[in-house]
């Protein structure tokens, strides 16, 4: 999945799970994890996301600059 479909998808579960996750990069790839996964603290670049979408203000501007950059 490219960055801007891994955040859609991570949106989606997250209000049906009614959790946090993280969208990041790990291995060269983007990825999906709960906020609760340890493994989500070595995801670089990483954005938290909830059910009504990015969570802080600094992870919007952190994403329009990797769809920017296209990621």
């Amino acid at each position: 999945m490219t960055f801007k479909e891994s955040v859609l998808y991570a949106i989606k579960i997250a209000h049906k799970e009614k959790k946090e996750f993280v969208v990041g990069k790990e291995d060269g790839r983007w990825e999906v994890r709960e906020l609760a996964d340890p493994r989500s603290d070595q995801m670089s670049p990483s954005i938290i996301v909830n059910g009504n979408g990015i969570k802080y203000p600094d992870d919007e501007y952190l994403y329009a600059q990797l769809i920017e950059e296209g990621a």
